[in-house]
């Protein structure tokens, strides 16, 4: 299979060249049945994990994983030759492009409330995510539409340089929110004076290095020329992505419940505590309920704050307890 890059690409869709042999064929239905598959089961997956059906994380979570549907749909239709004008085809794409690749980050920004109480930083992070979304989807989104009104012109060949620009921005963004939150819960686990906090922290370090390797093998597809091959790696990657969100939250949940009152946590924090499904206090363990409230249990340094802020003994008690 020969190597190609964006510009070659998009101009061979757009003049219904098709893909050029039965490898690549094959390649392609594979990566969109998958990607396909993974979209349907974390959509039915999001609605059976969430008591509420509202607040950053779900929407987040919910909109990723519905649009990673049209974006794979947009490539097919041109990638197969099925007659569809390709104005509709990169609608698809594009729509589902700024749904799944923005959304990615909004569900990372959603869970850093649970480890994160810093407003500024949290500020500023949404503040990145805002400004890349408009600096790098609108220019592709541009060079695009105009590489399918131009396919021969130098607005192919300037697609071609913007799409490895965001490639490696939304990778960088990602990377730097995945390493804030780390960063949090590497400092939120040393505090803590009881249970397996190493164990913890191995398995969520395990899980987001594989969120990385994803991020990264997107990038070096589209670097070593396979630009088609990586335009549908990626939903498979994101939907992956998306999947392993379910064990970090798994995680990072009973860190965040370890001993912090909801009402002490941070609106976007106490959101996402409440509308997660979690087994009834009848179906706990026991080792699990009153031995932890007869002993000093971890409180996260922003319960600390509080606390010796002025609150009475009784309020202090309350805080020491599972919510």
């Amino acid at each position: 299979m020969a190597t190609e890059n964006a510009n070659s690409v998009a101009t061979s869709l757009i003049n219904s060249y098709g893909a050029s042999d039965i490898t690549r064929s094959g390649i392609f239905a594979a990566f969109a049945a998958l990607a396909w598959y993974n979209a349907i089961e974390l959509i039915i997956f999001c609605f059976f994990s969430f008591k509420r059906w509202n607040g950053y994380y779900f929407w987040s979570l919910l909109i990723s994983s519905i649009c990673i549907i049209p974006y794979c749909l947009g490539f097919v239709l041109l990638f197969f030759l099925t007659g569809v004008t390709p104005w509709l085809c990169v609608t698809l794409i594009v729509l589902g492009w700024y749904g799944m690749i923005t959304g990615q980050s909004v569900v990372l920004w959603s869970r850093l409330h649970l480890v994160l109480q810093n407003r500024k930083l949290l500020r500023g992070v949404l503040w990145m995510i805002c400004i890349d979304a408009v600096m790098l989807h609108v220019p592709t989104t541009v060079f695009l539409y105009g590489t399918v009104a131009h396919p021969e012109s130098q607005w192919a060949r300037a697609y071609d340089i913007m799409e490895r620009v965001q490639l490696v921005g939304f990778c960088v963004q990602e990377l730097i929110i995945s390493s804030i939150y780390v960063w949090e819960t590497v400092k939120l686990l040393r505090l803590r004076p009881e249970g397996r906090p190493q164990g913890i922290l191995n398995q969520l370090l395990v899980i987001n290095i594989l969120i990385l390797v994803l991020d990264l093998a997107v990038v070096v597809i589209e670097y070593v020329g396979y630009y088609a091959v990586q335009v549908m790696f990626k939903p498979v990657a994101y939907s992956m992505k998306l999947k392993l969100e379910y064990a970090i939250l798994g995680k990072l949940i009973v860190i965040a419940r370890g001993g912090t009152d909801s009402q002490h946590m941070h609106s976007s924090a106490r959101e996402i505590n409440e509308t997660i499904s979690f087994p009834s206090d009848g179906d706990r363990p026991m080792d699990l309920e009153s031995p932890m409230r007869d002993r000093r249990q971890y409180s996260p340094p922003w319960v600390w704050e509080r606390r010796s802020s002025g609150h009475s003994t009784s309020t202090s008690s309350r805080v020491l307890r599972n919510p």
